[in-house]
């Protein structure tokens, strides 16, 4: 039989601020082993992963989120962002729904906005929300009606489209947005920017956005999009991740190529040549290293080849378009 333990966390009241209770966590951190339960003044955590909370203070706020229509007056707020795997919810008092309908009520979460889940269950008689969240970044947790928040993220997904791995979103409705960062990792944890897409600022339509990909990886890639409103103030979306295998040894992109080359490879290399179709070479490099990026600027239009060796004496020739 499994064992479930139960960690209780008694909350001290805070009657001078707009929240009903506070819990610190120290720096050493409030550590919450995989698969265990706990109970934070109804908050409830159910880590898949080993997770732990640190220097972080949780405040209770009945102040709703606006939207159309707004939150219920119970809100959840961590003092930073963290990253959280597993089944979140909260119970609440039916004196908090605000007008909401109960029962088609969403859990959603956020960092200076919040982004609707899907598939939630609410236990309208205990008056209990929950979902299991994927890697998901989020600074406050409350419910609402799918969708009624500000910065509505409908939808985000990831799709391999010949060498690239494509991002797809749409939003519902924007307001005030500025511009979306989309975000890179291979551990979920350190995160590259890989470009900037601007927002539609003010939309009360769905909008749809993408973002092509086109650098060489491998191996299991996170992407998340940060969300930036014109005050300056953010959100994250929730992380995607594709799983990618070894496509080749070398590569070249993007392809075509207006300005910058950048070579790929998994191996020390040896030298680089590229020629035309009729073998009038053009560049040749000794000993570059991987992801070194060469400059075509002045290069005439055309087809291009580029003879790529690694330092083990393998070869590879790849044909590129010079726009």
């Amino acid at each position: 039989m499994m064992k479930r333990y139960l960690l209780f966390c008694q909350l001290a009241l805070l009657p001078t601020m707009a929240a009903h209770a506070q819990f610190t966590a120290g720096t050493d951190g409030f550590f919450i082993g995989q698969n265990t339960q706990v109970f934070i003044d109804s908050l409830t955590l159910l880590p898949s992963v080993d997770f732990t909370i640190a220097s972080q203070t949780l405040t209770i706020s009945p102040t709703p989120i606006p939207g159309s229509p707004p939150s219920i007056a119970r809100v959840y707020s961590f003092t930073t962002p963290m990253d959280f795997t597993g089944v979140a919810g909260f119970f609440y008092r039916a004196s908090e729904l605000n007008g909401n309908v109960e029962s088609t009520l969403q859990l959603t979460h956020g960092n200076a906005n919040f982004v609707s889940t899907t598939g939630s269950t609410v236990n309208v008689g205990q008056h209990y929300i929950s979902n299991t969240l994927p890697l998901t970044n989020f600074t406050s947790l409350t419910a609402a009606q799918e969708n009624a928040l500000p910065v509505n993220l409908v939808s985000f997904d990831l799709k391999r489209v010949e060498h690239a791995t494509v991002l797809y979103w749409q939003t519902s409705d924007e307001k005030n947005s500025d511009f979306f960062e989309i975000q890179q990792s291979e551990d979920a944890k350190k995160w590259n920017k890989l470009g900037i897409i601007n927002a539609a600022n003010t939309s009360n339509s769905k909008r749809d956005y993408s973002f092509d990909d086109a650098a060489e990886r491998y191996g299991t890639q996170y992407y998340r999009l940060k969300m930036v409103d014109t005050d300056g103030t953010f959100a994250y979306s929730k992380i995607q991740s594709i799983r990618l295998g070894s496509a080749g040894l070398i590569s070249a992109y993007p392809n075509p190529v207006v300005d910058k080359l950048l070579i790929g490879s998994k191996e020390a290399l040896a030298s680089v040549k590229m020629t035309d179709l009729t073998g009038r070479q053009f560049m040749e490099l000794s000993k570059p290293k991987p992801g070194q990026e060469v400059s075509l600027k002045n290069y005439p239009a055309g087809t291009y080849l580029v003879k790529v060796e690694t330092a083990s004496g393998k070869t590879q020739v790849i044909k590129i378009i010079k726009q």
